[in-house]
């Protein structure tokens, strides 16, 4: 399948999941994720609705299995148990790992509030050095944990009435509690728990499955990876994190575009005197995502792996002075989360081997004004 792409025109839409029957119902206070569908009617209402106007997924599911990335997940961890999602048609949002920040980014010594997938959740570390993740809200006044602390123990502490969950979720401590009788035993009682997600940290990065219910699940998966070339002493790279106030559909079918390269990074990673048409020929496709590249130069390759990592590599020849011929390389690789209605968390990680002195070294580093 070819495919001209002028802006978004591959059509992207056709590979993006489709909603619909996405909430894991054994869920407590199952997430509705109708705000991807709002945000798509706030556009225009000439637009097609977002649900309906994608395909099925079940229509590509016949093709390819997904191609194996050099340092990335393979095709085999993709396609495993995966088959309910395949079988069905139909995309559960809940059911894979979503990249929610750096961990450099984070501050150990406080609660941090994030949204994912319209649900407001806390994250903080807890005595043993490891990264959590709550509903950020406490089960007595549904005050926001976020806005607490790390008590002396390292536990989280609602800054309402001074509940102290431990890493687990359970309630460690209830101040106002008597030491005897039934008020001693409300500590010890489910409804007095926080609601805990499991994680996971990969490369930097804090990954987030946004079930309660799924830690058996997320168990069994690992989240995405980034290639080799981010290990390769080659390589120098660089990552940027920040929120943008626009839908994560629309991101992706920003991300997924080459052709923009050309204008809008013009003497970065293209020049505007040399845009032309690209065909982009998909290779493989299916419900995780698709893959493919164009057959000119630069040789761009892709692929996106549902719901939210898109994978750039542009390959470059060149004929140096003393050097003679290279093929210089740059890695674009792209976590989009979506967090709320028009607003999603970006977290680009690139690479190149050429130029290499020239990128922003570690932050600890770099200058601040």
């Amino acid at each position: 399948m070819d495919a001209l792409i002028h802006g978004t025109s591959i059509g992207f839409s056709t590979f993006l999941p489709k909603i619909g029957g996405h909430c894991n119902n054994k869920s407590k206070g199952a997430c509705n994720f109708s705000f991807l569908k709002a945000k798509e009617q706030s556009i225009g209402r000439g637009r097609k609705n977002f649900a309906t106007r994608r395909r099925d997924l079940h229509v590509v599911s016949a093709t390819v299995a997904p191609p194996t990335i050099p340092g990335s997940s393979s095709a085999e961890e993709f396609d495993k148990g995966r088959e309910a999602e395949e079988e069905s048609g139909k995309f559960i949002w809940t059911d894979h790992w979503y990249p929610v920040s750096l961990i450099e980014d984070l501050d150990p010594k406080i609660p941090t509030p994030f949204q994912l997938l319209g649900r407001e959740i806390v994250l903080w570390q807890d005595a043993e050095g490891n990264w959590k993740a709550f509903e950020d809200k406490c089960p007595h006044r549904l005050a926001p944990l976020s806005e607490g602390r790390l008590d002396e123990n390292g536990w989280l502490q609602c800054s309402y009435h001074g509940w102290s969950f431990k890493a687990d979720g359970s309630c460690a401590r209830i101040p106002q509690a008597a030491s005897e009788g039934p008020e001693a035993r409300a500590v010890r009682s489910p409804r007095a728990c926080a609601v805990s997600f499991p994680t996971t940290v990969s490369q930097g990065l804090l990954f987030v499955w946004p079930d309660e219910n799924g830690r058996d699940r997320a168990s069994k998966f690992k989240p995405p990876l980034l290639p080799d070339a981010f290990n390769d002493p080659r390589f120098s790279t660089v990552t940027i994190q920040r929120d943008l106030f626009y839908g994560y559909d629309t991101l992706m079918e920003n991300v997924s575009d080459p052709s923009h390269i050309d204008f809008a990074h013009h003497k970065v990673t293209g020049r505007r005197d040399r845009a032309k048409p690209l065909t982009f020929k998909v290779d493989s496709s299916g419900p995780w995502g698709f893959s493919g590249s164009n057959s000119e130069t630069p040789i761009i390759s892709a692929s996106f792996i549902a719901p939210c990592y898109y994978i750039n590599k542009i390959e470059i020849p060149v004929k140096l002075p003393l050097l003679g011929e290279q093929t210089w390389e740059i890695w674009i690789c792209s976590f989009n989360t979506p967090m709320l209605p028009g607003k999603t968390r970006s977290i680009v990680c690139s690479a190149r081997n050429f130029f290499r002195f020239t990128m922003p070294g570690p932050a600890w580093w770099q200058v601040r004004i």
